[in-house]
């Protein structure tokens, strides 16, 4: 029994093809030459001819060798996705796919999505293929499955697997260029929460995960006895050193929210390119110095 449209799975990255995966179906040529071995078959067993059962056959099995062929362009083939390491919205960004698995000749077609273009693709010229992503809105990243088909060798029949990437990625706001309000010193800010950061290799303490932490600040041994997302805290203590506060504050009340995390966003990447110590303010959420504070505080900015 071939795999069916019902009984298809979606495969995830780096999971392998196999039978439950494909979906397969005879082409149009597949079609015309089982019709032939029919009516060859018939003539034969009107005629008595031999020599038409002998043709029904042979075409038969040809059509059988080529339709396992086909299946075998799919079967045991793995991708691996490579997502950047950063993506702004609105920025024009892509991803690559690697080819894994069994080494044979393969004859691909690709599409993103129902509507996308089909893109030819022969892993043994190239075992990775680039590809866009759309990522127009901050947030989690999200990327339309991926077809993968062949009719090859012959055209006599096609399979289809369908991939979806699960990962985490976050797309980054847009930076809006804009004049910033007048910095404000973290020393004089009173409503700034004092908080202990991973500056040292000391830890301090253990407190309940904030969105938008970076995985490998979680501690995950706690995890795996409690069941309870924690983050790591080291010895040093934000008091002094002419942090500037960047903070959604300092905008006016009511201002469109995706606006104000582009605008918040670039002063993140100015205070970062410029090497000036800062902190983040976001409602009920302060990023201090720390290591990684530039990914941390662009990812609270997207999930926010």
């Amino acid at each position: 029994m071939w795999p069916s449209e019902r009984a298809r799975a979606v495969l995830s990255e780096h999971e392998a093809a196999a039978w439950r995966h494909i979906r397969f179906k005879p082409t149009r040529l597949g079609g015309g030459l089982l019709l032939m071995v029919g009516l060859l078959w018939l003539v034969g067993l009107n005629y008595q001819a031999n020599l038409a059962y002998v043709a029904a056959f042979w075409l038969f099995g040809f059509i059988i060798a080529a339709a396992l062929y086909n299946l075998r362009q799919l079967l045991g083939l793995r991708l691996v996705w490579q997502m950047p390491s950063e993506i702004f919205a609105g920025t024009p960004a892509e991803f690559t796919v690697e080819a894994e698995g069994k080494p044979c000749r393969r004859w691909l077609w690709l599409q993103q999505g129902a509507q996308g273009p089909w893109r030819a693709w022969t892993p043994a010229d190239g075992l990775s293929v680039t590809l866009p992503v759309a990522a127009q809105r901050r947030g989690y990243l999200g990327v339309p499955e991926l077809r993968v088909v062949s009719t090859a060798p012959f055209g006599i029949s096609m399979v289809e697997a369908v991939w979806q990437w699960r990962g985490d990625e976050v797309v980054f706001p847009a930076p809006l260029v804009h004049e910033p309000p007048p910095a404000v010193d973290a020393d004089n800010e009173q409503d700034v929460r004092m908080m202990m950061v991973q500056s040292s290799d000391d830890l301090s303490h253990l407190q309940a995960h904030q969105e938008g932490t970076s995985l490998q600040h979680v501690a995950w041994k706690a995890y795996a006895k409690t069941g309870e997302m924690l983050d790591k805290r080291f010895e040093a203590a934000v008091s002094g050193g002419g942090s500037d506060v960047i903070s959604y504050r300092d905008y006016p009340d009511g201002a469109d929210k995706e606006q104000l995390a582009g605008w918040l966003c670039f002063r993140v990447l100015e205070a970062e390119r410029s090497g000036r110590r800062y902190e983040l303010a976001l409602p009920g959420h302060t990023i201090t110095p720390q290591k990684g504070q530039r990914e941390i505080g662009l990812t609270a900015l997207a999930l926010w």
